[in-house]
């Protein structure tokens, strides 16, 4: 009891009941590095919208978004998905140009391989596939899409 007469006039430190309160970030840490991006992948973006000629290349012959700041990244369509190739995700030659608003950059990605063939570009695919081949690690040559994307250059 005197301890809690001595806490209640001032005479002795309170207890450490409380937390302190911390400030909670605005933006979480994972969001911040998702926001910042991988500076390899914006350099690899910039330098391929460089080399971008405004029209889709599969065959179509509608513009694409190159000139537009917000969605030229989406004209630019990985051969080898960036998410599994890591070791060529920012090679020079691991893309072609698709129109966005056009839904073709979607339709590469969704539609499957099998279709790839049909496009325009087959010729083009195809002498990227050959020249970006040595630089895949041994795990990436394993995954289904390395083996099912050699199956139709070599059948084609």
């Amino acid at each position: 009891m005197e301890d809690r007469l001595k806490r209640k006039q001032g005479l002795a430190p309170p207890l450490p009941t409380k937390k302190e309160k911390k400030p909670i970030a605005k933006v979480s840490p994972k969001k911040q590095k998702e926001l910042k991006g991988d500076d390899a992948l914006d350099l690899f973006f910039e330098e391929m919208r460089k080399r971008m000629v405004g029209v889709c290349q599969c065959g179509c012959g509608e513009k694409s978004q190159k000139k537009d700041d917000t969605f030229y990244r989406h004209c630019i369509c990985h051969i080898f998905p960036k998410k599994i190739f890591k070791s060529i995700a920012t090679h020079r030659l691991n893309w072609v140009e698709r129109t966005f608003w056009g839904g073709h950059h979607t339709n590469m990605d969704n539609q499957g391989l099998d279709k790839w063939p049909l496009m325009a570009d087959w010729d083009d695919i195809k002498e990227k596939f050959h020249q970006l081949a040595p630089f895949l690690t041994k795990e990436e040559r394993a995954t289904k899409f390395y083996s099912k994307l050699e199956f139709l250059i070599y059948k084609n």
